[in-house]
């Protein structure tokens, strides 16, 4: 190979280890499947269920009434008009990425912290 021929090889051979390297680095956006609640939708839903976890952990020990995140959950999908199957598919894929989970908690501890500010102001 001519000197000359190497010295304009070379840039292309570089430019395509960078795009490479560029793609291999970048986040692959991850389709949510069919039957899977988006984000948008999953962020409200995993807000109520943490309110009613925080409800189900106040009881008093002598209180008979006790009520668990079970007992709230019906209620809660029935609110959000989402059926149990869905939710549980949901939870499920996102479990299996914890970057897009992660992503949805951020928003969750943003959304509760905002109720928690305007609970104190009352």
């Amino acid at each position: 190979m001519k000197p000359r021929q190497r010295i304009f090889l070379f840039p292309l051979v570089a430019s395509c280890f960078l795009f490479l390297v560029f793609c291999s680095c970048s986040k692959s956006k991850v389709k949510t499947p069919e039957g899977v609640l988006s984000q948008k939708e999953m962020i409200p839903i995993l807000v109520d269920v943490h309110i009613a976890q925080a409800a189900a952990g106040l009881h008093n020990e002598a209180d008979t009434a006790r009520f668990t995140l079970n007992d709230y959950l019906p209620y809660i999908l029935k609110t959000h008009h989402v059926e149990k199957i869905v939710y549980d598919s949901s939870i499920s894929f996102y479990t299996l990425h914890p970057e897009i989970m992660q992503e949805m908690y951020d928003e969750v501890i943003n959304e509760l912290s905002k109720k928690q500010g305007e609970a104190q102001k009352k």
